[in-house]
């Protein structure tokens, strides 16, 4: 299963700490029921320490529970250290019975990752749990960029590097978070 693959210890640390205020999240347009809607203010507050270190969750408008924007940073020991990522979610009206839609607005170079930022991984489609939250999702995000997971996109020339040249991938992979992920 995916969750025992990951590797936690690789991730960076980050001495940005990120409150957030129950005043910040303020009643939502009904586009989640009001159960999600319950779920996610509970999730959105959520003051986890691990979490914290390595993403960071923003409403962009507070009013609207369902669309969050997040920071991500790069892991320590992988082409993506010292990047920092923003990352959209969106969340469906059924959640948590339907996984969020997560992108990548920052240009990333990765196996598991479409040029459009698309996230092709198992907990995000066949292997979604309601049991999964919001957080656990955007930290497993985290850990794939230095653990990429299979099955990797066929048309993605990041994939077709990282199984060719590994070394070739992290180079480019590199340069890609030099160029595009400095925040």
């Amino acid at each position: 299963m995916f969750f025992q693959k990951l590797k936690f210890r690789k991730l960076c640390t980050s001495k940005n700490s990120h409150k957030i205020s129950p005043a910040t999240v303020s009643k939502s347009p009904a586009t989640v029921s009001k159960s999600s809607e319950k779920r996610l203010r509970k999730e959105f507050q959520e003051e986890d320490h691990i979490l914290k270190a390595h993403v960071r969750a923003s409403l962009p408008s507070p009013e609207n529970i369902s669309r969050w924007e997040a920071t991500v940073n790069g892991p320590v020991d992988c082409p993506y250290e010292n990047g920092v990522f923003t990352v959209s979610v969106h969340i469906p009206p059924k959640y948590p019975f339907q996984p969020p839609k997560i992108t990548f607005k920052t240009k990333i170079f990765h196996p598991n990752i479409s040029e459009s930022g698309e996230i092709f991984v198992d907990i995000l489609g066949s292997r979604w749990s309601s049991a999964l939250t919001i957080n656990l999702v955007l930290l497993s995000v985290c850990s794939i960029l230095s653990n990429p997971v299979e099955p990797f996109l066929v048309s993605n020339h990041a994939a077709r590097l990282y199984r060719k040249d590994r070394k070739g991938y992290e180079k480019v992979a590199r340069e890609w978070t030099q160029k595009y992920a400095k925040g």
